[in-house]
Formats: structure tokens, sequence, C-alpha cells
């Protein structure tokens, strides 16, 4: 029987390539997508090519072109979040991750890594991962031990980075002098240190795309990465206009040898789905940046020379509630809930198809609540809810301004807050939708709290730890709560599974605290998910058929980009 304690694979052991953490969770930024090829003429422009076999040689040099409806506010990994599968490309990182197995892979900076006790943990950082030769200064520096530390008490001390929780283990407070005190770098080639106390997500933290690493001397110079970007990543930033262009160029000395393949790797935004949909199908692009639907892809896989791929969304659309009045009384929080009709999201937004998402999205299968119970859970009945508004004091509903992003191009946050809006019309609740740019929204909407109710699609996770941390009194950033929300039962469950190192009395917590929170109907309250296609012209190769930036489980794997080539122009 295979050993259900996480890490026990890893204590006082070294391994030089994969490190096994525990069973399988299927997650939609690491799914790998179900390939369609179209087999039709749909009458469609675009390139003149041959497809080439699927086993044919990967070739060197060329570019690629990237579609991209979202503008880049900036490639900060540290502080900005519109840019993070931009700054894969820039940055090291420790290591990689394959989300379906929930398996680091050693193919980054760090070429062996050991876990002493659960708590401690030693690297070895791979020699001659050298800063991009553009950079201002230490240009073509191996990355050493104390990039790694300056990096992380930078990323662990932002103001706007997304969990602190993991640097607080580390140090006991979220303290630049105590996180630099406890991370510790005997050599150049060697990162250390020890945590306070277990935590289960330390090593799934690791790899997420915030914690990039940037060389010390660049840190020491810059206050800001936003519009400024030196790493030493496969690729290095040749040009950055985030609303309209970024190019990337190959780092030329990039540690692994003869990658990447592409000489150049260039995004360009249109933030009109239309639009951007348009210049794809007539050949602009050679991978498609739109939002698709169902329809959209059926068509794009009627001309042969296209590639369709599908994957379950990770983005899970929340709407979030202030626990000050009306929404601190439980009544108010159910008769919302109530009036929610999640078939009608999915019918009319999703394709027809798609799932329901408890406090954890449905495509984490292995920690999520079943289907059957969250759709029992989930009943629309408006009668119900108007019966507890009046209970509540509300017989004739109330007002309230709901907060959005305003993300040009992306019109499926309006959709979901339109049909928010007509939900809670019915049982007399006024919606008034208050529109904020993505920057602002980011700073001082959702990070401040500064909302009484506020929508958004959460960015997709694949470590169970994360969504619930919304529910913690502490909230995600350890230091407190978006909504005011504080449950200490709930804290308890929360703080339990993430010292848990056993997989089936983890998994266990995390279904008990789901099923408290689905009681409570909110602070959040989640919306069903569905499915993402993605398309691009068959001259470009990907080795794997994923939508983010994480490792596959069936590839030993070099970082994601670097593997990415094309068929020579006219072949």
């Amino acid at each position: 029987m295979e050993d259900s304690n996480y890490w026990n694979r890893l204590r006082q052991t070294r391994v030089t390539r994969r490190m096994l953490l525990g069973s399988a969770a299927v997650t939609a930024a690491g799914s790998a997508a179900a390939l369609t090829v179209g087999c039709g003429g749909g009458g469609l422009s675009g390139p003149a090519f041959t497809p080439w076999p699927a086993d044919a040689t990967p070739q060197s040099g060329g570019s690629v072109t990237w579609g991209r409806i979202l503008a880049t506010l900036g490639v900060d990994p540290h502080i900005d979040f519109t840019g993070l599968d931009i700054d894969t490309l820039i940055y090291s990182y420790m290591y990689g991750w394959a989300p379906n197995a929930e398996e680091a892979v050693l193919n980054n900076l760090a070429k062996d890594m050991e876990v002493i006790d659960e708590t401690e943990f030693v690297f070895t950082l791979n020699q001659g991962v050298k800063v991009h030769p553009n950079a201002p200064v230490g240009a073509g520096d191996d990355i050493v031990s104390e990039d790694v530390k300056q990096s992380f008490i930078r990323r662990g001390t932002s103001i706007s980075a997304p969990d602190k929780r993991f640097p607080k283990f580390i140090a006991g407070a979220v303290d630049k002098e105590l996180l630099s005190a406890a991370l510790e770098t005997p050599d150049d080639y060697t990162f250390q240190f020890k945590m306070q106390e277990p935590f289960v997500p330390a090593i799934r933290e690791m790899a997420n795309p915030t914690w990039a690493i940037v060389p010390a001397k660049i840190i020491d110079r810059y206050l800001s990465l936003s519009q400024d970007a030196y790493g030493s990543g496969p690729f290095m930033m040749d040009e950055f206009r985030g609303s309209e262009r970024i190019v990337l160029k190959k780092h030329p000395e990039y540690f692994i040898p003869n990658r990447p393949y592409l000489d150049e790797l260039t995004y360009i935004i249109i933030t009109e789905n239309s639009s951007l949909l348009a210049a794809f199908r007539a050949g602009q692009h050679d991978v498609s940046g739109a939002f698709l639907t169902r329809r959209d892809a059926e068509d794009l896989m009627e001309d042969p020379r296209m590639i369709v791929s599908t994957t379950p969304s990770g983005f899970y659309p929340v709407i979030h509630l202030k626990m000050k009045p009306p929404f601190d009384d439980i009544r108010v929080r159910k008769a919302i809930d109530l009036a929610l009709d999640r078939e009608e999201f999915i019918a009319g937004l999703q394709d027809g198809e798609g799932n329901y998402n408890g406090p954890i999205q449905w495509v984490q299968d292995k920690w999520a609540l079943p289907q059957e119970e969250l759709r029992e859970f989930y009943q629309y009945r408006p009668d119900e809810a108007r019966a507890l508004l009046t209970e509540a004091g509300f017989p004739d509903g109330f007002e309230v301004k709901m907060k959005i992003p305003k993300v040009p191009g992306i019109s499926f946050i309006t959709d979901f807050a339109l049909l928010i809006k007509e939900h809670l019309r019915r049982i007399n609740i006024k919606v008034l939708i208050d529109e904020v740019e993505l920057g602002a929204y980011i700073s001082t909407v959702i990070l401040s709290g500064n909302f009484d109710m506020t929508f958004f699609p959460n960015l997709p996770w694949d470590e169970p730890d994360r969504p619930l941390s919304f529910y913690h009194s502490l909230g995600i950033t350890g230091t407190g709560n978006w909504t005011n929300y504080s449950n200490p039962e709930l804290d308890k469950l929360i703080d339990g599974q993430a010292k848990e190192f056993d997989f089936e009395k983890r998994k266990q917590i995390i279904l008990d605290a789901q099923r408290m929170i689905l009681q409570e109907h909110g602070p959040q309250l989640t919306l069903t998910g569905g499915f993402a296609f993605q398309a691009r012209w068959g001259y470009v190769n990907f080795p794997f058929e994923v939508f983010a930036f994480q490792t596959p489980e069936d590839n030993q794997g070099n970082p994601f980009g670097v593997d990415i080539w094309r068929q020579p122009i006219g072949a």
C-alpha cells in the first residue's frame, strides 16, 4: 500500500529529479487537454503549410506570435498579477510543478533538494544559470544563493503578495529582518531555511509563479520591476508595451543546452475579443489568445490545419460579502445563495457544460465536495429567499453596490455580474454594478477590503489550502480577512489541514471545513465553473497540451516555453 504521508519519501533523503508528494489532483491549470484536430474544410483563411507528423524532429529558430486579450499592467513577479505567464518565461524558479501528480520537478534552478523532518529545506543550486546579458548590472553572473534569499525576502514581504503565511511560517512574522535571519546561504550554491512549524503547502508554494528568482543586484537597483525585467529564464524582455505588444528574445546563454528552440516570442494585445479571434483566423497570430466559446472551437476544428484543445476552466467566479449589515445576518446571505440559479449560469454563460463549485473548485477532484452533494445543497428557491429577507427585516429588499474589475476585452466578468444582478432583482435586491479599473481594483478594492459586495473570478489554485484561506480569520495574507469574517471552529480546521501530512486525514479535514463553510452561506459565494478552449496553427509544436505553465506529469520536463518550436516558414 502506498504511503499516505506526503513527505515520507523526502524526509532525510535527496531527490535529484522528481519528488512525489501524494495523490493526483486534477486541476484546470495543469490538466492534460483533449487534443482534437478538425477534419473538414471550414473556409478559413490563414497560412499555407503542410502539417508535420506528430513525431517530427524539433527545429531551432524562428518566432511565434501569441494573441493576448488581457493588457499586461506590469511584469514584476512579486507585485503584479496580470503578467505572471510572461514572468515564468523571463525568470528562473526553484523548480517546476506537475499539478496532476502533485509533484515537484527539479528542472530549473535547484538541482537537488533535501527535506528534513518536514520543516527544514536544503537546496543545492545548478551552476551556470546566468543572468540575462542585457541586464544593466550583473549581466552574465551566475544566479547564486544570495539572489534566492533576496527574492524570497522581497516576495515574502511585498505589500501586494497574495499569500504571506509561508514566509510567516519561516520567520515567525512578515518582517524583513526576521526573514533575512531565517534564510541561510552557507555558500553560493546552497540555500536553506527551517520553518518554525510544519506547513504542508510550502512545497507547492515555492513553485508558484509569484516566487520568481530576481537577481539581487537588480533588486538593489530597481524599486519596481513592473516595466523592467531582468532575470535568468529562457527568454529576455526586448520590448514591453503592456497594452499593445510584448517581445521576448531567446536567452543566448540559457543553462539548458540548445534551448529554448525559439528565437523570439511575441505577444500582441487586442482587447476586443472578436478582433483578436479574427486576427488569428487570418494567420496574423500563430496561437490564439481569444476567449473561445464551444461554437468558436467547433468552427475552428473545421480547418485541418488547426489544433484546438479543451480543458476544465480553473477560474471560478466568486461573490465576496462584507460581514457588516446587511450581510452579517446569515438569513440575508442564505437568501442570496437561494436566489442564485446556478443552472442558468451553466446554460447561459458556460455553453451548457459546467459543474458546481464549492469552497474548493470542482476541478480539484481529490479535495472538492462531490457534485451530487453540491447540487443538492445549492438549490434555486427564490420564494424561500424572499421570505428570509422579510424575516431579516427587508420585506422590500435593499440596494447594494457590487464592485467588479474592469478588464477590457474580457466580457465574461460583466456577463456574470449582470446575471447576478438579475437573479437578485427577483428577490428585490437592487444591485448597482461599479466597474473599477483592474489595477485599482486589486490595490484599492480587494486587497484593502474596500467593498460591501464584490464579484471577480478567482485565480485557479491546485492546492486546497489557498482557497480555504479566504475563509480564515487571518485571510490569505495571514494578517486579516478581506470580508471581516471570523469563525474560530473553522480556523481550527483550516489550520489543521495545513499541518496534516497524511493524505486521507487531510482530505477529511478539508471536506469537513467545506461543509461548515456551506452552512455559513458566505462570506464567499462560489458559482459554477465551465470549460476553456485554446487554438493554434498546427505548425506550432507544443510538447504537451496544457493552458498554463506547469510541467506535465508525463514529461521529464523543461520549464514552460523552452520546448515550444515551429516549422520553418514555407515548410
